[in-house]
């Protein structure tokens, strides 16, 4: 067996005419040198994490397959970026011809597409440690078409040394001169999208830019690159910060930066795929050699061998695509029924970077999450009055529009502080008339089992620097319940959590099986990933009464103990000298309050429909001054009360009576204004 140690791209036609010879070493050296070359062209291209496990498997076999049908040895590289180019298309013109999925997968798919930490931009940025200007041309690979992020994913290669300009043009296979014309377009709209994300990032924000915006639902697209793109050239303002010296070209930047590494589980997968649809991959490759350099006709042994591979070939993709149901478990059923050739050490292919010269191995370990921790309790103030969300449970109404997604085990942490704001799905129509409020709300159409209604709301919070919702509950069946299902659908359409509040503790004792059952009854949504989670676990708020003590904090850690739930339970007096205590505390009151270690929260005031006049006055500058405070707090749980509350007056959704230019009204504008300045 040859001793294979090519320093450069020509050096490696020797190892595949090897490989083409029938050299098992020499396919296992060109599969995990490459694997990291093809990851990284196919998730840029894609950028869509959830199929390029399947795309780049799909290459990988294709290459084993197929290389011994290539004439020029020394074209390798480039002849399997095209395939890689190929499969990418090939992904695409089938995604647009399958009709629309409206079931629960397609919830779970828009719940990742939603994600802005889910793309292989986010990935580059996390794993390399990209940071300032080499992270905002990361963001700005967001923006392109998806014409431009075929071209960028091999220039990318280029630039970083891995290509060079006659593979990258036979890749795509067109004439350098033309690949040259390209690229340079290409650089062009790059920048382009770089001075969209200097734009968006700025803070404080243009207000200008800020009223454009009003619409847009935070994700990249071509039609809002061009709008702001266009305001970047018109504004002086925006203009000036792309214009500043300090901005060093892209290719500067992406020069010599290593590969994103391939996932240990992908290169186990892709390794036993190949393991188990060319076990004889050498023999397979050699009968394909002879047959390509001689006229006769194949013997009996050829084609049983041809049928042989074929088969297996057909077993390694069936495994393949089954992956995609749960990668690992794949992994060890093939380990288990002892596929050939499937061990730890062979399957450990290529799960780190490499350089050309040599294939790499890496353990199939990964360093455990960080944890956020919980807060640590400090000295007790004193209770603050609260205003009561409301006792007026809605028990019947239309049925919710939307189903739940499926419960998906597969759960995303959003780390500490998270800001949020109480919300009330009991509405039909306008709160005005609905229920009764001294105020009117803006939106002419307030029906809660409309998904626009939902949406612009989700928009509304998110826009306000709000993460998550927690929606008032009382209990299974009930109004709010039968709306959960629509929260959740539109929230992972946007990528915005849901928690609910428990309201029934406030007007009762329930017993332990009483909140152990309905905590059973709302994993059905809290195992989504819409559901907020916080250190693993599904969080759930909970109100309490004025003469609540120590004794319902014994209900709730007795009830959870098996339900395995971040519980926030509302403060009392004393409420850090019990002996049992949850995982989190807040306040729920009016006006501006500080639980020291625990909970910040802040509201717009307080006036009931049915009043004279309000307890707590609205003032949009002590509103101001309490947001800042909230803001910079460091406070685990930073929380408007509320949302929409409109029956007791603290609602801070848009109405008549304080509408903003934005759409969003007075009290969001603050919000977006002061959290925007002081992230989490």
């Amino acid at each position: 067996m040859s001793d294979f140690s090519p320093s450069g791209h020509d050096a490696y036609a020797a190892v595949v005419s090897a490989a083409q010879a029938g050299d098992q070493r020499a396919l296992d050296v060109l599969v995990a040198d490459h694997l990291p070359l093809v990851y990284n062209v196919v998730g840029r291209a894609l950028n869509a994490p959830s199929d390029t496990d399947d795309v780049v498997q799909d290459v990988m076999l294709q290459m084993v397959r197929d290389v011994g049908q290539l004439r020029d040895p020394a074209a390798f590289r480039s002849w399997l970026v095209a395939i890689a180019m190929r499969q990418v298309r090939r992904h695409w013109r089938l995604r647009r011809a399958a009709p629309p999925q409206a079931g629960p997968e397609w919830l779970d798919e828009t719940a990742r597409l939603a994600d802005p930490g889910a793309d292989f931009a986010d990935l580059t940025i996390a794993v390399l440690h990209l940071s300032e200007q080499r992270r905002e041309t990361a963001e700005a690979t967001r923006w392109l078409d998806a014409e431009d992020r075929e071209l960028l994913a091999v220039w990318w290669m280029e630039v970083a040394g891995q290509l060079t300009r006659a593979e990258l043009a036979a890749a795509l296979e067109i004439p350098s001169a033309q690949a040259g014309v390209r690229v340079q377009r290409l650089k062009a709209r790059l920048e382009v999208a770089r001075a969209v994300v200097r734009a968006l990032e700025a803070v404080p924000r243009c207000p200008d830019l800020d009223g454009m915006l009003y619409g847009w639902d935070g994700r990249p697209s071509g039609l809002w690159r061009k709008r702001v793109a266009r305001h970047t050239r018109e504004c002086p303002v925006c203009d000036g910060v792309f214009a500043a010296a300090d901005v060093v070209p892209a290719e500067r930047l992406l020069a010599d930066l290593a590969l994103v590494p391939v996932p240990p589980v992908l290169a186990a997968l892709t390794a036993a795929a190949l393991r188990a649809g060319g076990g004889n991959a050498t023999t397979a490759v050699h009968s394909t050699t002879s047959a390509h350099t001689t006229s006769a006709a194949p013997t009996t042994s050829t084609s049983a061998a041809h049928s042989t591979h074929t088969a297996e070939l057909t077993k390694a993709a069936t495994l393949t695509k089954a992956a995609s149901a749960g990668k690992l478990a794949a992994l060890l059923s093939l380990a288990a029924a002892g596929v050939a050739g499937v061990t730890i050490a062979s399957v450990a292919l290529a799960a780190g970077p490499s350089e050309p010269s040599s294939p790499t191995a890496a353990a199939l370990s990964a360093p455990p999450t960080a944890r956020s921790a919980p807060p640590t309790a400090s000295a007790s103030p004193a209770p603050s009055a609260s205003p009561s969300p409301s006792a007026r449970p809605h028990t019947t109404g239309k049925p919710a529009t939307t189903a739940a997604a499926a419960p998906n085990p597969t759960t995303a942490d959003t780390k500490l502080p998270v800001r949020a704001a109480f919300y009330y799905p009991w509405y039909d129509k306008n709160p005005h008339t609905d229920g009764g409020s001294q105020y009117t709300a803006s939106a002419p159409d307030y029906d809660q089992d409309e998904p626009a209604t939902v949406d612009r709301q989700i928009k509304d919070m998110q826009y306000g620097g709000l993460q998550a919702g927690i929606a008032s509950w009382w209990g299974a069946g009930k109004r709010e319940d039968e709306r959960m299902p629509l929260l959740m659908s539109e929230g992972a359409k946007l990528g915005f959590s849901w928690t609910a509040y428990y309201e029934n503790e406030a007007y009762g004792n329930p017993s332990v099986t009483q909140i152990h059952s309905d905590l059973g009854y709302l994993r059905k949504y809290a195992d989504q990933k819409t559901w907020l989670h916080i250190d693993g676990k599904p969080v759930i708020f909970v109100y309490a009464a004025g003469g609540d003590g120590c004794d319902m904090v014994d209900r709730w850690t007795e009830a959870n103990r098996t339900a395995g739930y971040y519980v926030v339970l509302k403060v009392f007096g004393g409420y850090r000298t019990c002996a049992n205590q949850p995982q989190g505390w807040h306040q729920y009151a009016s006006s501006l309050d500080l639980q020291q270690g625990y909970s910040a929260i802040l509201s717009p005031g307080f006036y009931k429909y049915d009043a004279d006049a309000p307890v707590v006055p609205r003032d949009l500058d002590r509103f101001r001054r309490d947001a800042l405070t909230v803001a910079t707090s460091g406070a685990p749980f930073q929380l408007l009360v509320t949302y929409n509350e409109w029956g007791e007056g603290t609602a801070a959704e848009s109405a008549t009576a304080w509408a903003s230019q934005s759409g969003h009204g007075a009290y969001m504008d603050v919000l977006h204004e002061v959290f925007t300045a002081h992230p989490r």
